[in-house]
C-alpha cells in the first residue's frame, strides 16, 4: 500500500519538478503524523489537511484512529 502512494504521489507531483523531494518527505506512520500535526499546532497552525495517496479506500478511517 505505501508503495502505491508513492507511486501515485510521485505522478502528482512530476510537474513541479520536486516529486521525489515530495516522496521522500511522506509520513506512513501514525506516530509520524501525529509528530507533524502536533508540530504544526505548536507553530500556531488550527487546521491541518491530510491528502492520502494511496489507492484502499479504507484509508478514509484512518485520520480518525490518529485523533
Amino acid at each position: 500500500m505505501i508503495d502505491d502512494a508513492r507511486a501515485t504521489m510521485h505522478a502528482s507531483y512530476a510537474f513541479t519538478g520536486m516529486a521525489d523531494g515530495m516522496v521522500a518527505g511522506l509520513l506512513t506512520t501514525p506516530t509520524g503524523i501525529r509528530d507533524a500535526i502536533t508540530s504544526f499546532a505548536g507553530l500556531g497552525a488550527d487546521a491541518v489537511m491530510l491528502y492520502c495517496h494511496g489507492l484502499d479506500p479504507d484509508q478514509v478511517d484512518r485520520p480518525a484512529d490518529l485523533l
